[in-house]
């Protein structure tokens, strides 16, 4: 299962001029991977858009209720005051062709 997560801040907490919310951010990036692995995830990739104040990540996860572990830990938490995340579960192109497949052949 993948999932898709868009970070947005607002410019006045952006970590560039935000000496705590640049250590906070500093440290989630230092630290995804791991606690992905921790939690059987794994991080596809985190782009960002420095100057329009939003990143994206996707992750390959196990099931929901790993995800919703490894969201709960500090350094994710510790970003939650500052970013707002969108969550999307998203499929990739076989995923999708097989789904529409699959309901293809239901409604036949």
């Amino acid at each position: 299962m993948h999932i898709l997560q868009v970070y947005t801040h607002a410019p006045e907490s952006c970590p560039i001029g935000n000496p705590k919310n640049l250590e906070i951010t500093r440290e989630w990036l230092k630290k995804v991977d791991m606690l992905a692995t921790k939690y059987g995830i794994k991080v596809i990739g985190v782009w960002t858009d420095r100057w329009g104040h939003q990143a994206w990540a996707v992750y390959d996860t196990p099931n929901m209720e790993a995800f919703e572990a490894f969201e709960q830990e500090p350094e994710h938490l510790n970003r939650v005051p500052f970013t707002d995340t969108q969550t999307k579960i998203v499929t990739t192109v076989p995923e999708t062709i097989a789904f529409f497949d699959k309901i293809q052949k239901e409604t036949h």
